[in-house]
């Protein structure tokens, strides 16, 4: 078990991928204070969809800006919030801190569409699996995000993956960094 290292006034908004993964307890930030868990099928108003037809929604149609909009609600109306997004919602979560959503830190989990982002202002972190060929490019990985890991063996979902071997050192590193961000 890891420890708890965040101050009682700081918090995780986590955002979940296209399918609403992962599950709340392979969640890596799991044992640490969430304030909000939402999907991105709640963000865009289209509770529907789901996996591919979301995916084509958000990133075909207005369904991303929606989502983006809905974020920036949410993160108005609250203390201290730290991002943790997967996937989709970790590039709705960089997208909204862009546009001037309150965070106080973001950690992003496979999310490939990134690659097409620029620098952000508060501190983050990335992680991608090495087997994830939609990651973003080397170069973008060392000039954009405050910090970058790539994973050993590790696919695009390997979030969801409840016996994926790097799962506990990962999570283990998200909540450190969360403790360090809690004290600036």
């Amino acid at each position: 078990m890891r420890p708890i290292c965040l101050a009682s006034d700081v918090s995780l908004i986590v955002v979940t991928d296209i399918h609403g993964a992962p599950e709340p307890e392979l969640c890596l930030g799991a044992g640490l204070p969430v304030a909000l868990r939402l999907s991105l099928a709640e963000l865009c108003g289209r509770p529907d969809l789901s996996g591919e037809n979301l995916h084509h929604y958000l990133f075909q149609a207005a369904g991303m800006a929606q989502a983006v909009t809905a974020l920036s609600v949410h993160l108005s109306g609250q203390p201290r919030l730290i991002g943790l997004g997967y996937s989709a919602g970790g590039t709705a979560l960089w997208k909204a801190a862009k546009a001037g959503g309150r965070l106080s830190g973001l950690v992003c989990v496979s999310s490939t569409r990134l690659r097409d982002e620029t620098a952000l202002s508060i501190p983050n972190q990335v992680y991608f699996g090495d087997k994830d060929l939609g990651r973003p490019s080397e170069d973008w990985l060392a000039t954009v995000p405050n910090a970058a890991a790539v994973l050993p063996d590790a696919a695009h979902a390997f979030y969801a993956e409840a016996d994926h071997p790097g799962r506990a050192r990962l999570a283990a590193e998200i909540a450190s960094t969360f403790g360090k961000w809690n004290t600036v």
